[in-house]
């Protein structure tokens, strides 16, 4: 027995369910209808659910798990948000066969993968003290003025690179005999989340790769300190960059967290000029032993810098979200 070309239909009762965390799933059917006839031209229905699907895709309709759905023309495709199939389903109807009409059914379950609001965008941001060990030669020393540039301050000097300047960075002298003193640095940690689309399919076969590809596109930044002030996150050339990572809600949505630690010393060290080669006795008699270093000057492993609040694929509403107001060019 021959048939009609097919006919796409949407079924009634279509039903939303809202989960945990405000995520919205769709329980959507439509199914496929080739009625038997004897006339021509004539089409032969599918055999199996492969066929079936690839006749669904054929009229139209994205069928990726994992990827932003499209019904078949015919069916009306939800509206209204953007939703990623999770589930598929797909079924010869009971007593269907190349004898009667043909109905393969589709049921799909779909997931919302949109922010429900766009004026006030999910940002979770905590901050967390902490510490560090260092080798300290000199207590309240002055701070690096610099940022990005090696040359850019006489006290500041890549590890690999020629010393800049002759000048001591000042404050207490607290190193013993030229060994400096181990003392716990105090850090503050902040992490910043921001949710971003997961990766998906689109109509076209190609990859959105939604938060993946943010990750990789701002895991550059990683060992970069700041060249604009932060506010409470940090002054310039306090911060440093150090991770991006990101995990998945499953509900169409990935947590994108940044992670930025912020040093007094703007993460350079403290290194002597020559150990021991310069000396100053201690005036103390109770210490008459103790000798200082002449000079102590700083050494800075990341001398990159860039500007996170515009670099970072983090919007001026996320940003203002957490108190920092924002203007990039």
């Amino acid at each position: 027995m021959t048939h009609v070309f097919v006919a796409w239909r949407d079924t009634v009762g279509d039903r939303q369910v809202y989960g945990t965390g405000d995520t919205r799933r769709l329980e959507f059917s439509f199914y496929g209808y080739w009625q038997s006839t004897s006339l021509t031209p004539s089409v032969t229905p599918p055999a199996d659910s492969s066929t079936a699907i690839e006749a669904a895709e054929t009229a139209g309709a994205n069928l990726r798990v994992d990827g932003e759905y499209a019904g078949p023309s015919g069916t009306t495709t939800p509206s209204g948000s953007y939703w990623v199939l999770s589930g598929l389903v797909v079924e010869r109807m009971p007593d269907t066969n190349d004898s009667s009409d043909v109905v393969w059914m589709f049921r799909v379950t779909l997931e919302s993968a949109f922010q429900s609001s766009t004026t006030e965008p999910f940002v979770q941001c905590t901050t967390q003290a902490g510490s560090a060990n260092v080798s300290a030669f000199r207590m309240n020393p002055t701070i690096p003025s610099d940022m990005t540039t090696p040359a850019s301050d006489e006290y500041v000097a890549s590890n690999d690179s020629i010393w800049h300047g002759v000048t001591d960075i000042a404050g207490r002298m607290v190193d013993w005999n030229g060994n400096p003193i181990q003392y716990a640095l105090p850090l503050l940690t902040t992490n910043l989340t921001v949710q971003r689309p997961a990766p998906i399919w689109l109509e076209d076969g190609s990859r959105d790769t939604g938060a993946i590809g943010v990750v990789g596109s701002d895991s550059v930044w990683i060992g970069y300190r700041n060249s604009v002030n932060m506010g409470f996150i940090g002054n310039v050339g306090e911060v440093l960059l150090a991770g991006v990572s990101c995990s998945p809600l499953n509900n169409g949505l990935y947590n994108v967290t940044y992670t930025f630690r912020k040093h007094p010393w703007k993460h350079a060290i403290q290194v002597p000029r020559v150990v021991g080669s310069a000396i100053k006795e201690d005036t103390n008699p109770n210490n008459a032993e103790r000798t200082h270093n002449e000079y102590i000057w700083w050494s800075q492993p990341h001398l990159a810098g860039t500007d996170f609040l515009c670099e970072l694929s983090i919007t001026l509403d996320e940003w203002a979200a957490i108190g920092l107001t924002v203007t990039c060019s």
